[in-house]
């Protein structure tokens, strides 16, 4: 009895510490909860803080600037480029972007390059772009100028296709549902080309002087450290109306078909500065020359096709060379061939230097070999983004 009453008196003090503790703790949190409370409502009653332009669309700028040194010592400074371009998502199923474009080729233009909407919302893997796009044929021909690897167009593709492959269309791509990325796009267009003068953009035609498109392209990596691209297009036009001819021909069809190969080593210890890209396009032109007097010549079936390596050193330097052949597309046996050394410096994320040297021959009697030295400055002003050229 005497040992129970004994522990019991032991215990009342405990017991009551912990009472206390208790309370105090229940108080503090009841503290707590109030202040949290108070911050809340001064947060809710506060006024929005957003910027005025929280609501507008992502917009940047490149500006492009080149010096371009040729033969005879002649040369001239060439403001190449101010480009605009403005996208946003539209709504959860729709987004769209512009570019627009600045340039002096002795005259100063504005032009509107890209005005696209694209869908992002639908079943089955597929996705529609309609507007002025750069058709997705072959590679490097739906690359803007500034993101070239050299400082002017491979001729192989500037006159195959007639500049940028800007057009005005609608296009339908499909992702196959593999473990391999394989995509397929159908596009239908006025044309192909920016300085494409097959066909008259602004003029009505019925469907068979429009322009067709078919691309199978597909991605895969190899190991860690090495990806292949591989891509086969054509481009179609079942029929060219030329204006003021009097005796066309029936068979005035015109395909333009691409095979365009890139190869990446890119190594998982170097980090995003160290790899080499490898990128090779072949193109062929069939089609039915016309001569000055717009009267159908023959057919002429043409090929060109350029390779380029560019090797990445660090986060700035991107040494690289280029070889392009590029055949006559009124005679397939004149032959143009362009070598060029080029070196990259990015100064920044946003400024970027280059020097191209290239020498340009051809095989035409009595024709001289051109040496052409290019000093490119490119700047960029805000969020200007193509989509991925470097992965």
């Amino acid at each position: 009895m005497r040992n129970a009453l004994l522990s019991l008196l032991l215990l009342l003090p405990l017991t009551a510490a912990a009472q206390i503790d208790a309370s105090s703790t229940t108080l503090d949190a009841q503290q707590e909860l109030k202040e949290l409370r108070a911050r809340l409502d001064k947060i809710e009653g506060a006024p929005l803080k957003a910027s005025l332009s929280a609501f507008n669309p992502a917009m940047g700028m490149a500006i492009d600037l080149a010096y371009q040194h040729m033969k005879n010592d002649q040369g001239a400074f060439q403001f190449r480029a101010a480009e605009l371009n403005v996208e946003a998502p539209i709504d959860p199923f729709l987004k769209g972007w512009a570019v627009i474009t600045g340039t002096s080729g002795g005259t100063t233009t504005v032009d509107v390059e890209e005005a696209a909407l694209q869908t992002t919302s639908l079943p089955y893997n597929l996705t529609v772009t309609g507007g002025r796009m750069f058709a997705a044929f072959g590679r490097l021909v739906h690359w803007h100028d500034h993101e070239l690897p050299v400082t002017q167009r491979p001729l192989s593709i500037d006159s195959f296709v007639g500049g940028e492959s800007r057009a005005d269309g609608i296009e339908v791509s499909y992702l196959f549902p593999t473990d391999t990325y394989i995509n397929a796009t159908a596009g239908m267009y006025d044309k192909i080309g920016a300085d494409n003068t097959r066909q008259d953009p602004a003029g009505l035609r019925s469907l068979d002087q429009f322009t067709y498109l078919g691309r199978l392209s597909t991605y895969e990596d190899i190991g860690d450290d090495h990806s292949v691209e591989l891509g086969v297009d054509s481009a179609w036009t079942p029929k060219r109306f030329v204006t003021g001819t009097t005796n066309t021909r029936k068979d005035t069809w015109r395909t333009l078909s691409s095979v365009d190969f890139t190869y990446r080593y890119q190594p998982t210890q170097g980090g995003l500065y160290q790899g080499i890209v490898w990128g090779t396009e072949i193109l062929q032109n069939d089609e039915r020359r016309f001569d000055a007097n717009n009267n159908p010549a023959n057919r002429v079936n043409a090929y060109s096709g350029y390779s380029y390596i560019q090797a990445k050193m660090g986060p700035r330097l991107r040494p690289g060379v280029l070889v392009d052949l590029a055949e006559g597309l009124d005679q397939a046996r004149q032959l143009t061939k362009t070598y060029s050394a080029f070196l990259t410096y990015d100064v920044s994320e946003f400024q970027r230097l280059r020097v191209v040297y290239s020498r340009q021959m051809d095989n035409i009697p009595g024709s001289r070999q051109a040496n052409i030295v290019a000093l490119q400055w490119t700047g960029v002003l805000g969020h200007h983004v193509h989509g991925f050229r470097d992965r």
